[in-house]
């Protein structure tokens, strides 16, 4: 039975009911009338929690999932209130315990915040609290629908961030059993501090019969779970934070105690796969708010790591500014060592902060200040959650710092302050905070290189430390905000392990991956444009002084794809090479709008290997100023490619490619031609 339907946008939120519990089936507006209501409805709600010593309706469950428990199945709506742009659905069962979900438009998705809360009279221990559950998949065929669902999810590992896979639901094993009695189900998570290794937390189920897909994408730098559940006809998928078999997480309410959830964003869409990613976006990009006229027009940046790896100095930061200065590049980012004593390097001693005098013996702000004479805002990197196993700070104060069984947690040179404590807090708005506005600096790298693993001492559970951490870094974040309004925050976690939405929302941009220079940065770059908006996506182009052009406008075309940051010892390029970087970033300024705001499809040709790729691969971005195309040519690419969209109505206004290589718009069909392998290119298509 469809209890309410309730508008969001170009989404219909469905409370449906059966056996007298309510749960929520998303379907795109004006399909309506193709729903089955039995089919729509589900005995597993919208309130998946699952109470220490629940049992569960489903045989086989224990230890395989926590979903469909005892107290799950106690939750019934008590009130469903229409707002302005969403509704709130209230929901109360065993134990005391009260569900609430807010659900809110956000352009082609929904923001999904809940919450949970005891408002019993005695204290309520939770193993697992979902913070969404949509069912009744596919509810416009009755039955089990074989033969048209594809779960879509994306594994991510350092360096290789966001590829997609795809399976079918018979490949998956996730067909009913013959008497549709004992579940089946798919999981995905991630057990650390982490959130993108191993996979996204997205998730994708497209029913292509109808041409329908439903997609969910949480935002938690933590340990979280996902997964899709079958017991019967329909199939659920839930997610949120991490439960007690998968990360020890148990949390105890109090009496008049609640909990707030991870945000989820969820979507469904009249399309497949890539136009489902595409609408999850528009979560994230509400939720952006552009600090300054660079983050407004997307201006190009610098960043001097992969010229000293490491070692800066006031030697090297000048020469490289002195390079680059007339550019018109809006950030100069003085990456990782900056810190420490003269012979430490520098990822033995993060943590304490102090300049390090022997590479600047006249300190930060006489730096930070010639940066800003030569029209660009300085910026410093940071590993702020951790210290290093050389700094003062671990052993002068070790009561700071995260421990297992009383002993301090230790992880490739690295341990991690307990954000959970007020002195942990104080020492970061000390040290980085105040550090950055007195010495002038308006950007900050927030790094982030390994994990803890599942928690700590000191609550009750590994897993309810690590959610109070997580808590704690967001509270660093969101005082950085507060404390320095202008400030600019790069999200990077060796590269992209950070890049979910509750990080994003956070930041301006991010780390796409720490892929500085290989060859494969186009493909990882162009994968992400599903998961996180082009324009947080700051893509690296490291320049050499042994770089033929070919190879220079191969780096600079793939930052089309995102934020381009330009790297390496510019300062060494003879003037032919810095030709061809400044007309990159010339290209990249007539080309930021459409990045900023488009819509991408990729197309590629051959490519199964991304270490050792063949053929070609080809991004268009379609937006309001104009059609962005980003080509990259791999090895035994055939030297052309044609693309049959359909561009009628518009014209090349400009190419950026290497001699011998270009574009050619003929009938409305666009040919891109190289002339030996690994050979990039931007082209930009205006209407006529």
């Amino acid at each position: 039975m469809i209890k309410e339907s309730i508008n969001l946008g170009s989404i219909t939120a469905m409370i449906c009911e059966k056996q007298q519990r309510a749960s929520l089936t998303l379907v795109p507006a004006g399909m309506e009338k193709d729903v089955y209501p039995n089919k729509a409805a589900s005995i597993y709600g919208m309130a998946q929690l699952h109470v220490r010593g629940d049992g569960h309706e489903t045989p086989y469950a224990r230890g395989l999932s926590m979903t469909g428990s005892n107290t799950a199945a106690t939750m019934r709506m008590t009130a469903c209130e229409k707002t302005e742009n969403g509704v709130v659905i209230t929901l109360k069962g065993a134990h005391g315990l009260t569900y609430m979900q807010t659900l809110t438009q956000a352009g082609r998705a929904i923001l999904c915040c809940s919450k949970v809360k005891n408002d019993g009279d005695q204290p309520v221990t939770l193993d697992q609290v979902a913070s969404f559950c949509l069912a009744g998949m596919t509810p416009f065929e009755e039955g089990l629908t074989p033969d048209c669902l594809v779960l879509h999810r994306f594994t991510s590992f350092w360096s290789a961030e966001g590829r997609h896979q795809s399976q079918t639901i018979e490949e998956l094993n996730l067909e009913t059993s013959w008497s549709k009695w004992a579940i089946k189900n798919v999981r995905i998570g991630q057990g650390g501090t982490l959130p993108v290794r191993g996979w996204f937390p997205v998730m994708a189920l497209e029913d292509t019969r109808r041409n329908v897909t439903w997609a969910v994408n949480l935002g938690w730098a933590g340990a979280w779970n996902m997964e899709l559940f079958r017991q019967k006809e329909d199939l659920v998928l839930t997610g949120g934070l991490t439960n007690f078999d998968d990360g020890h997480f148990r949390k105890t309410l109090a009496p008049g105690e609640e909990m707030i959830l991870p945000e989820a964003g969820m979507t469904v869409v009249k399309g497949g796969m890539e136009e489902a990613c595409e609408a999850l976006l528009d979560v994230q990009a509400a939720k952006l708010n552009p600090r300054n006229e660079t983050e407004r027009t997307l201006n190009p940046m610098y960043n001097e790591y992969c010229d000293t790896w490491g070692k800066p100095t006031k030697d090297t930061v000048r020469a490289e500014l002195e390079a680059i200065k007339d550019m018109g590049l809006s950030y100069f980012v003085i990456d990782a060592g900056w810190f420490g004593e003269e012979k430490q390097e520098w990822g033995k001693c993060t943590g304490d902060w102090t300049v390090r005098k022997a590479a600047f013996p006249e300190g930060l702000k006489i730096i930070s200040d010639e940066i800003r004479a030569a029209g660009m805002i300085p910026g410093l990197w940071f590993e702020a959650e951790v210290a290093a196993i050389e700094s003062k700070i671990l052993y002068e104060h070790p009561e700071m710092f995260v421990k297992d069984d009383g002993k301090i947690i230790i992880e490739t040179d690295r341990a991690f302050l307990n954000l959970t404590q007020e002195d942990a807090q104080a020492y970061l708005k000390e040290r980085i905070i105040d550090f950055l506005r007195d010495n002038g600096f308006g950007y900050i790298k927030v790094d982030y290189n390994n994990t803890y693993g599942l928690g700590f001492d000191g609550f009750e559970s590994l897993g309810e430390s690590q959610r109070q951490c997580v808590l704690g870094t967001h509270r660093f974040f969101d005082a950085m905000r507060k404390e320095l309004p202008e400030l600019v925050i790069e999200n990077c976690s060796s590269g992209g392990h950070r890049l979910e939405m509750s990080m994003m929302q956070r930041s301006d941009m991010a780390s796409f991956s720490d892929a500085h220079e290989c060859a494969d940065i186009p493909l990882i770059a162009a994968d992400l444009h599903r998961l996180i908006l082009p324009r947080q996506s700051q893509i690296w182009s490291v320049i050499r002084k042994d770089d033929s052009l070919r190879r220079i406008i191969w780096s600079q075309s793939a930052t089309l794809l995102g934020r381009m940051c330009v790297s390496g010892p510019v300062d060494k390029l003879n003037a032919e090479q810095m030709d061809a970087v400044r007309r990159g970033v010339e290209f990249y300024r007539e080309a930021a709008p459409i990045i900023a705001e488009g819509s991408t499809r990729v197309y590629r040709k051959d490519i199964t290997n991304y270490d050792h790729a063949h053929g070609w691969q080809a991004a268009v971005r379609c937006g309001e100023k104009g059609i962005l195309v980003v080509a990259h040519a791999f090895e035994n690419n055939g030297g052309e490619m044609t693309l049959d969209n359909d561009f009628q109505g518009y014209r090349i206004a400009d190419v950026y490619a290497d001699a011998g290589c270009g574009a050619q718009l003929e009938g409305g069909r666009l040919t891109m031609k190289v002339n030996g392998d690994y050979c990039g290119m931007g082209i930009l298509l205006v209407k006529e």
